[in-house]
């Protein structure tokens, strides 16, 4: 058991790895009175190659797979898991995002119940023909709700732009035709190969006995029979990272055009203290550059180009990396012009100064001290950014670490014109 003391915030976090590979992070905060758990897999929805168990080959899998598997796994023979966390006194959901399949509950009582419930749901599936006939119909209408929404429609557009040949560029619900490949077989191979415990960990934040959970979780896992975890042989990196798609234009029924623009990293492979540190300094330049303090934000604003839908993002997931621009506008060309003049005539911009990179440090440390008073926030945080020996405690100090000059670095390295591409919407 690792015990890690954040003496300047009053917090903690209690690490420690079970024998049969389980991961378990504690996060007590005893002043609260509610309690969340989330056992989450490194495994989302790129995961569509890997060499299964008996196999020397790499074999693929139909996309959507690892948000269909998350779907079933609620189903079992009595009814659906969720039922059983109502009676505990707890809401209980799941997510599927592009590296991680996480399922998580909230709770104010029952918590080693609540705990026992997740652990055994997620750790015992159970897959049938009826299940999973029955959840195609379930999932085919919400992939069909999406491809009427004209934000997922830009920002998939946007993605397919920058990584065409990459996993990425598919929904991470697949597609009506890929999930109608979907058999309870094909669900029991990707889960005994990612659901295995050394692939896995459990998250606890809030009020909490951890010494006696601890107790709960070895016992719990010490009751099921498991097999040594295996090395997880599956695709990594791109199919071709050479190819980008400048741009793309389409027209849909809606009242105002979208823009986006979007630029590739290649900051994908980054771990521990170097990863949160890339991603601090990436928020503050965008902050700089983007954000609503910034001279050209209030010029794009003041001009009519942007309104308030206008947003920023930095998107960091095992095997690709991407930031993205824009929103709704009267001028979609020019939006898309303005934001890349910004970007990539950075050295010039009246904003990357001294005294603009101090006020946005003090104002991300001031955001970053009332997140972590969000049980959900900090889940969200440990979950999305798995930081090995750091944690999102962590970001306080690195951010009085940085300087400017590292901000100006990250932007000389990133801001490439190659590396970039735009996706509009027209209206009809």
């Amino acid at each position: 058991m690792i015990v890690k003391n954040y003496k300047r915030l009053d917090e903690q976090v209690i690490t420690t790895l079970l024998d049969n590979g389980l991961t378990v992070h504690l996060l007590p905060k005893n002043n609260y009175h509610k309690t969340i758990g989330v056992l989450y897999t490194d495994f989302g929805s790129i995961d569509t190659k890997f060499i299964p168990k008996g196999h020397t080959d790499l074999k693929s899998y139909p996309p959507g797979i690892a948000h269909f598997l998350e779907h079933t796994l609620f189903i079992k023979e009595k009814g659906d898991v969720s039922q059983e966390f109502s009676k505990l006194g707890a809401s209980a959901n799941a997510f599927t995002s592009y590296s991680k399949t996480a399922y998580q509950f909230s709770t104010t009582e029952h918590v080693r119940e609540n705990v026992t419930t997740l652990l055994d749901f997620v750790q015992q599936p159970y897959f049938t023909k009826e299940s999973v006939e029955k959840e195609k119909g379930i999932i085919s209408q919400e992939i069909h709700l999406y491809k009427d929404d004209p934000d997922w429609t830009l920002m998939l557009g946007l993605i397919g732009n920058l990584y065409p040949t990459h996993p990425v560029s598919d929904d991470i619900a697949g597609t009506e035709d890929s999930i109608e490949k979907i058999t309870p077989e094909l669900l029991y191979e990707v889960y005994d190969h990612f659901y295995q415990p050394g692939n896995m960990t459990l998250l606890l934040v809030g009020k909490l006995d951890a010494k006696e959970l601890i107790g709960l979780i070895e016992e719990n896992q010490l009751s099921k029979s498991s097999v040594p975890s295996q090395r997880l042989l599956r695709k990594e990196g791109a199919d071709n990272l050479e190819t980008i798609i400048p741009y793309k234009k389409i027209s849909m029924q809606i009242s105002k055009p979208k823009a986006l623009v979007g630029i590739r990293g290649n900051k994908y492979n980054l771990r521990g203290e170097e990863r949160l540190r890339h991603l601090i300094l990436m928020d503050l330049l965008l902050n700089m550059l983007f954000g609503d303090t910034s001279s050209t934000y209030l010029a794009m604003y003041d001009e009519g180009l942007i309104d308030d839908s206008f947003q920023f993002n930095y998107t960091f997931e095992r095997r690709f990396d991407y930031i993205s621009l824009g929103g709704d506008t009267s001028e979609p060309e020019r939006l898309v012009d303005a934001i890349k003049t910004i970007c990539f005539n950075y050295e010039w911009n009246p904003d990357i100064n001294a005294e603009h990179f101090s006020i946005i440090k003090k104002s991300l440390i001031g955001q970053a001290l009332l997140s972590m008073n969000s049980l959900e926030f900090l889940a969200d945080q440990f979950v999305e950014h798995d930081f090995e020996a750091v944690s999102f405690y962590d970001t306080i100090d690195i951010l009085e670490s940085v300087s400017l000059e590292e901000v100006k670095s990250l932007a000389a390295s990133y801001f490439l014109s190659s590396n970039s591409s735009f996706y509009i919407i027209d209206t009809e």
